[in-house]
């Protein structure tokens, strides 16, 4: 897989496509798709990224997956909190 595929991932919101490129042998195709999953804000994410972060050889896909899990929790406490005070009025 290369970068440009990552690319049209992104675009079509290919969340599992992009869980998939975490595992690709190229150190650039796993740290572009966990910016990506970052971006895309989707929960499914949480788990992968939380593995990547902790296992990648790559210190630079380390700190991607490690900064894209926190943009993918913060979102996500974000719209509970939101729900929350929703349900509270």
């Amino acid at each position: 897989m290369e970068e440009k595929d990552i690319d049209t991932l992104r675009r079509r919101r290919d969340i599992d496509g992009l869980i998939r490129a975490l595992s690709d042998p190229a150190g650039i195709v796993r740290l572009t798709a966990a910016e990506a999953l970052g971006s895309a804000g989707d929960e499914r994410a949480l788990e992968p990224l939380e593995r990547l972060k902790f296992s990648d050889p790559d210190i630079g896909v380390r700190r991607a997956a490690s900064l894209a899990h926190a943009r993918v929790a913060a979102r996500l406490a974000e719209k509970k909190a939101v729900e929350g005070w929703l349900l509270d009025r």
